[in-house]
């Protein structure tokens, strides 16, 4: 039981470190943003840094479920195998099946909120691509230029 405390309150340190930094990484790069005036060309790429904190903030607060949704697998998983060893009493077999049912369903719960979480935070990146993709294209266009761009209208 020390054992799985122990990394329960390792997981618990490393992930209030990591969630930290990130949102101090998000800070400072919304902090950083200055206000643009309504033709700046560089405003788009004045949002990379933001949007990339943002991205690192999902994906820290994800991994950080992740970690304790693993440390308290493996509690089960020690209490399951304590019970295990314990004379053949009424109450065995359907601890057994109770502990292997929630190992099993935590498992996959762990597994699928990770994958989805990590394709949310690549959500985030693939909007940032598209947004610039967007603005070279509003910028190559004359037509859109001049409504974006009022200063460019001649």
């Amino acid at each position: 039981m020390a054992t799985v405390f122990q990394q329960y309150l390792d997981a618990v340190q490393a992930n209030q470190q990591r969630m930290l930094a990130a949102q101090a990484d998000c800070w400072h790069s919304w902090c950083r943003l200055s206000l643009p005036s309504a033709g700046d060309p560089g405003l788009i790429g004045q949002l990379d840094a933001p949007m990339m904190s943002g991205a690192s903030l999902l994906q820290a607060s994800a991994d950080a479920q992740h970690d304790l949704l693993l440390v308290l697998e493996r509690w089960f998983g020690d209490q399951q195998k304590t019970w295990l060893r314990q004379p053949a009493a009424p109450c065995t077999l359907p601890l057994d099946i109770g502990f292997s049912g929630y190992l099993i369903a935590s498992r996959a719960t762990r597994q699928i909120q990770h994958f989805a979480s990590t394709r949310f935070s690549y959500a985030t990146l693939s909007a940032v691509r598209g947004a610039h993709l967007a603005y070279r294209k509003c910028r190559n266009n004359p037509v859109a230029a001049s409504v974006f761009h009022p200063r460019l209208s001649g």
